[in-house]
This record gives structure tokens, C-alpha cells and sequence, in this order.
């Protein structure tokens, strides 16, 4: 309907268009369904992580695929949590690996798993370690790397900081965990590692966990898929299976 000059869709248009966007979706969903299953039988799955997802955890996930899927492909890249919804939503991601789930209206349009809460704790060089104190009290003013927002962690351990009632002193913020677990490697601090990451094989020896009480600061981890009429296998079995 023509309104002041403008063509406006009548309430059975707008009837009509909901059916159409489900049709051009689902046409979507199986092409990208199609691509998924070859003919020769080699299984593939696209994944997304979020920025700064740890890479021990990542590993965690496509080590676990490739156990159960042997001749898998799997294509992973790296984005913000915003551009990679977009690619799930229009069916060129299959899964998601992420510190934080999906919710409002993306909720009902997507599947998040918690697949973990990861402990962290705080590591350093043992030369490092040797020169601290007992703690919560030997951070006052000790060097210290901690995880840059958005990380789930970042405010964890702020608001431990501030119920020890020490201040550290915070040489750097990074969001790239590899690259604070470096830094800490090269002695520039302490920093708050995920325990995946510090029993990864490129830490053992390089790094020691701080003794101290369990910290109550944890890494969650979520898996997020697409609502489709058939999921990818490989998203559909991690969703069920994988665990931290």
C-alpha cells in the first residue's frame, strides 16, 4: 500500500514475509548443511572463537573432535563475540567456543552449553615465587599481568584484589591469555592463568602455581550453536559430550 509516498507491505505482505525469511533460512541452512557432508565422506565444521579465548582450551576442543570424528576438517577462526554471532546466524559458522553465552532474543535462536567452569589460580616464574611472601599480603605492590576487559575474569579477580585489601601493581592488561602467560614466563609478573593452561606442556617447569586458597575465580566455558532442522554432527556431539 502506497502511504505519503511510500510503499508500505499490508498486513498479509507482512504475513508473507515472515514465510519467506523462514524459506530463504532453511534454503540456507541446507546448502550450508550440503557443504558440510561431502561426498567422499570427510565430515567438516566451522568454529568460532572469541578474542582471547586460552588456546589450551581451544585445543581441548578440537582435540576432542578430532578423537571422534578422525577425518574431520575443521576450519576455526577468531572474531568478537558480535561478529561471530552474525556468522552463526547466517549458517557459516557452526559452533561457537566462548566465555559467555547468548542471551535476550538471540536466547530462543540459539543453543549455548556450559561445557565448564575452568579454576584459576595465580602463577608466576619460581624465581618469582621464591621472593613472595605468604599471600594475600605479599601482592601489596608485587608486579602483576592481569586478563584486559572483556574478559569474565578480569572482574573476578579485581573484586578478589579488593577483598584481600591489596593493590598490586598492574604492569599490564593483556586480553591475549598466550600472551600474559609469555609475559609471566619472561618474569615481568604474577598473573591469573586458567588451570588448563598452566598444566599445558609449554608451562610445566616455566611457571608455579601460587600457594594460597582456592581463589573462587573460575573461566566459564560455553559452546554455542544455531537452532537448525539438522545440526552439524560435530556441533551437535560437542554440545552433548564436551566437558571441561
Amino acid at each position: 500500500e502506497r502511504k505519503k509516498q511510500r510503499l508500505h507491505l499490508t498486513e498479509e505482505g507482512r504475513f508473507v514475509l515472515g514465510y519467506a525469511q523462514r524459506i530463504f533460512d532453511l534454503g540456507t541452512e541446507m546448502a550450508d548443511a550440503l557443504k558440510d557432508r561431502p561426498p567422499e565422506g570427510r565430515l567438516r565444521a566451522q568454529i568460532g572463537l572469541v578474542t582471547g579465548t586460552p588456546q589450551a582450551i581451544a585445543q581441548s576442543l578440537v582435540d576432542y573432535l578430532f578423537a571422534a570424528f578422525p577425518k574431520a576438517h575443521l576450519t576455526v577462526r577468531e572474531d568478537d563475540l558480535a561478529d561471530l554471532e552474525k556468522e552463526l546466524r547466517a549458517h557459516r559458522l557452526d559452533l561457537i567456543l566462548s566465555d559467555t553465552p547468548l542471551s535476550g532474543e538471540a536466547g530462543d535462536e540459539f543453543i549455548s552449553r556450559l561445557a565448564g567452569r575452568v579454576p584459576v589460580v595465580l602463577a608466576a616464574t619460581p624465581m618469582l615465587a621464591r621472593k613472595l611472601g605468604p599471600l594475600p599480603r605479599a601482592l601489596d605492590g608485587a608486579p602483576m599481568i592481569l586478563p584486559a576487559q572483556p574478559s569474565q575474569v578480569y572482574h573476578q579477580v579485581l573484586d578478589l584484589l579488593g577483598r584481600w585489601k591489596v593493590k598490586p601493581d598492574i604492569v599490564a592488561e593483556v586480553q591475549d591469555v598466550e600472551l600474559a602467560r609469555r609475559l609471566a614466563v619472561a618474569g615481568r609478573g604474577i598473573v591469573p592463568l586458567n588451570r588448563e593452561t598452566l598444566k599445558a606442556r609449554h608451562s610445566i617447569g616455566m611457571l608455579v602455581m601460587l600457594p594460597s586458597k582456592p581463589l573462587g575465580v573460575y573461566e566459564p566455558v560455553y559452546l554455542i550453536a544455531r537452532q537448525r532442522r539438522w545440526l552439524n554432527p560435530m556441533a551437535e556431539r560437542a554440545l552433548d559430550q564436551f566437558r571441561l
